[in-house]
């Protein structure tokens, strides 16, 4: 992984099955959006990204921009660039993919910049959106033909984070995994695909069909972080942050201070009343939508 993202294996960590889905948040280290195995259903070295496949790394080549669907997006080299073009393609097909295309060129329109897009091995992790450096990292065994499905999911699910991080919102809500999440799983729903066997994907579709708690449970025990929907209240919600801000301010470097300054931002959203207000609407939002969802794929077994 990217030298710049704190202790990714470590942090990254499932519990171990006797802590269960109750253990504690992993908090803001854990920001990004690949998951290791969880105690549910373990993936396998056959579910993971083939990090022998695809391209070279984003460092080799000029910088290049899709020239169709994807002008706003900067990715090195005209391969991944064409495959950029494939996924999106796939993903403008259906009514979940044209929402989050639409949404991100809004934003990065409003923000007058391109989102860079970096090729890397990331391990198990498929993709990563990085709110601090502002860019997006995606697994370049994705980039591989006959990945497109996969390829374009992730780029729905880290697309609405971008979305997601402009909107006041705590950096590391659980809610945005949940929406994130749901998202991608209603991408491959409407091209009539089940996300392959002994991946996070595939737990999480099942989990989903099971109950909203499973479902949350599941990205409690992958990601942790607030959650304001799972009933927890402000109080406990500042209270952690507060210690997470405490534990790095004794930490060196310019990635702690870089965190430092996003947890600072996050109690003083929490502190104020128009920043509960903002993160209850989108939490009571989100967690209307994964009822609903459970429902319908409850119906659906």
């Amino acid at each position: 992984p990217p030298a710049a993202l704190p202790a990714l294996a470590a942090a990254a960590q499932a519990p171990a099955p006797d802590e269960g889905v109750a253990a504690r948040a992993r908090g803001l280290n854990a920001f990004w959006d690949g998951f290791a195995a969880v105690p549910v259903s373990p993936l396998d070295e056959a579910a993971a990204p083939d990090a022998g496949q695809g391209l070279e790394s984003a460092g080799e080549g000029p910088r290049a921009r899709p020239r169709g669907a994807l002008p706003w997006l900067q990715v090195r080299g005209a391969e991944a660039a064409a495959a950029l073009e494939r996924a999106a393609a796939l993903a403008r097909s259906t009514r979940s993919g044209r929402l989050a295309l639409d949404q991100a060129a809004r934003v990065l329109s409003a923000q007058g910049r391109a989102l860079p897009v970096r090729v890397l091995d990331l391990g198990r992790n498929y993709g990563e959106y990085d709110f601090i450096d502002g860019d997006m990292r995606l697994h370049r065994a994705l980039f591989a033909p006959g990945r497109e499905t996969d390829l374009a999911g992730t780029l729905i699910h880290e697309l609405t984070h971008l979305v997601q991080h402009t909107l006041g919102l705590p950096s590391n809500a659980l809610e945005l995994e949940v929406e994130a999440h749901l998202a991608d799983l209603r991408f491959m729903e409407e091209l009539g695909v089940r996300p392959p066997p002994r991946t996070f994907a595939r737990q999480a579709h099942e989990a989903l069909a099971r109950s909203p708690e499973a479902f949350t449970d599941l990205l409690q025990a992958a990601v942790g972080g607030p959650f304001l929907g799972g009933g927890a209240a402000f109080a406990e919600l500042t209270e952690r942050l507060q210690e997470e801000l405490e534990d790095l301010s004794v930490k060196s470097g310019p990635r702690a201070r870089a965190l430092e300054q996003v947890v600072a931002r996050d109690l003083k959203l929490l502190r104020s009343s128009a920043g509960r207000a903002a993160y209850r609407a989108f939490s009571d939002r989100v967690m209307e939508s994964l009822r609903r969802r459970s429902a319908e794929a409850r119906a659906a077994r």
